[in-house]
């Protein structure tokens, strides 16, 4: 049956796939045309017990190809997988890191702009937030019986909401439509910028919720995106890029929204020690750690002009002292 309750017919419903073994996963891989060249079939076992699981890692075959005639990998090695399954996990902790940054200085810079400007009093851009978004409201005072902030919630429901205390209650991508909300009341000076952040919120839900990221290198993409005009402009200007390449990277979701992260952090984050130190932690990872077996993925073209890419603007925002 459907969400409906019609009934489904044969030729929709697919099969169940059977539950595997540990061994017996090890071995469907083998068949796929993995190699365990580089660590043992005793190894991946062990990865896919104590490290991860099976659909985790199998999903970064997506960055392989599959000879079309035998249905096989080619050039995959179990290794590549587990390495790519590593990093993923290291770019996601960056990617939670930057935007907890990010969160924080989003609030600074709304607070520091209200707190100068004579004609907003800091209750009306509440007003005229819940009267855009009514279902932020709701959605606050379900949270009033069951979260970190019930106590604080119940409190301003019946004191009144300010913007200086609204912020502490507020999810990342519901902050961004409130500064939306002001910005475009006060000119609409950061539109583009504000775009930039909607961008940034997909890549922080998906490094929140453990989703994969760098299985995506490849197209077709699942997810289709409309590059942002303002990020396409500040590409244009990386040095060594090709147009044809910063056409293709920046229709890639992930790389696009990992650009955008890159972009607003520079422009929103203003501390000089927050700063340096995720400079240090993007160079740690993308000069020291992601080239640490680098050999692993020198016939894999795909991952090398991603990186590539990548690097470049890394290297063009926050540049090595």
């Amino acid at each position: 049956m459907d969400v409906q309750g019609n009934k489904l017919s044969d030729a929709m419903v697919l099969p169940r796939r059977p539950k595997l073994t540990i061994e017996q996963q090890v071995e469907h891989l083998k068949n796929k045309g993995v190699a365990f060249t580089l660590c043992t079939e005793e190894q991946a076992a062990s990865f896919l017990a104590y490290s991860t699981f099976f659909f985790k890692v199998k999903a970064f075959d997506k960055d392989y190809e599959i000879n079309p005639k035998t249905g096989k990998y080619l050039n995959l090695d179990f290794a590549y997988l587990m390495e790519l399954s590593t990093l993923d996990m290291h770019l996601r902790r960056l990617i939670l890191h930057a935007t907890l940054d990010l969160e924080h200085y989003l609030k600074v810079m709304l607070i520091r702009e209200i707190s100068e400007n004579p004609d907003e009093d800091g209750y009306e851009i509440v007003d005229r937030f819940f009267s855009v978004y009514p279902e932020v409201k709701a959605s606050i005072s379900a949270k009033s019986e069951n979260s970190m902030c019930c106590d604080l919630i119940r409190k301003l429901e019946k004191e009144g909401y300010a913007v200086w205390n609204l912020i502490e209650v507020l999810s990342f991508g519901d902050l961004v439509m409130l500064c939306e909300v002001y910005d475009q009341n006060t000119g609409g000076k950061n539109e583009d910028l504000f775009r930039c952040l909607f961008a940034v919120r997909c890549l922080r839900n998906a490094a929140a919720h453990n989703n994969c990221l760098l299985n995506s290198m490849r197209a077709p993409y699942t997810r289709k995106i409309k590059p942002s005009m303002f990020l396409n402009h500040f590409a244009s200007t990386i040095p060594g890029i090709k147009a044809t390449s910063r056409e293709k990277k920046m229709s890639n979701p992930v790389i696009h929204d990992f650009v955008g992260l890159l972009f607003v952090y520079d422009k929103i984050v203003t501390s000089p020690r927050t700063r340096e130190h995720f400079a240090d932690e993007l160079h740690q990872l993308f000069d020291e750690r992601m080239v640490k077996r680098k050999e692993y993925f020198q016939k894999n073209e795909v991952l090398l002009s991603s990186y590539s890419f990548v690097i470049k603007a890394i290297n063009q925002l926050y540049p090595l002292e």
